[in-house]
């Protein structure tokens, strides 16, 4: 790791930071292993937040070594302060869109790295973000008289948390668009250059609407000339 002459000011930031992020969602599928990951917007979506809101900003640039793709990942506090890292890796091939995946790759792995973060499963345990210790309400009468006591709603947070589909359902959804020649993260950014959702965050009503109309030739043509337009 490389760093600023001094780090106490942006050390603390970071730590703070930290206590305020949330583990990055799986929402991609790897067809190859059969597994889910987080993918790079899921990891900004963790991490920028909270980076932003005590001052740190983070600059992320790529470049090469030899045969080898390099990203250089900076968190720089208002300060004057940074730390930094690089990551590199060889592409799978010397063309365009192999050189892009190796630089979104070590991004992402590389942004994880500097923060601390790591991929979080959908599970029950991540459907929540639990109370910080030490913050707990003390146990009422209704606790100690279960009988008494009526049913725990769903969900009681006024705040709307991001969606996380089972795994089930998202194996589903990626192999429906496996059968369109359709990639996942594709269309996900085509959903939200639409203002839209992600795939991840739809209800499963929204999302067998969207296999639906990706089924018409039209829809499909369209999403189709967003990915040509993004090469």
């Amino acid at each position: 790791m490389i760093t600023s002459e001094s780090i106490g000011t942006i050390a603390a930031a970071l730590a703070k930071a930290q206590a305020e992020m949330g583990n990055a969602i799986k929402d991609r599928t790897n067809p190859a292993f059969r597994s889910t990951y987080a993918d790079l917007a899921s990891v900004r979506e963790a991490v920028t937040g909270p980076l932003s809101a005590n001052g740190i900003a983070v600059v992320q640039a790529p470049g090469n070594e030899g045969d080898s793709v390099t990203v250089e990942t900076r968190l720089i506090h208002t300060s004057g302060e940074w730390l930094g890292s690089v990551v590199s890796a060889r592409p799978a091939k010397n063309d365009p869109q192999a050189v892009g995946s190796a630089i979104t790759y070590l991004r992402r792995y590389g942004l994880m790295a500097m923060t601390g973060i790591a991929p979080d499963d959908d599970d029950g345990q991540a459907a929540t973000h639990p109370a910080p210790a030490g913050r707990a309400a003390p146990p009422t009468t209704a606790r100690q008289e279960p009988s008494k006591a009526p049913p725990t709603p769903a969900a009681t947070s006024s705040t709307p948390e991001r969606t996380r589909w089972p795994d089930a359902s998202r194996a589903a959804f990626c192999a429906e668009l496996g059968k369109l020649g359709l990639d996942y993260e594709a269309c996900a950014e085509w959903c939200e250059s639409l203002g839209r959702p992600r795939p991840s965050t739809m209800t499963p009503d929204e999302r067998s609407k969207l296999i639906a109309a990706l089924l018409q030739p039209a829809t499909k043509a369209k999403l189709q000339a967003f990915i040509a337009a993004k090469e």
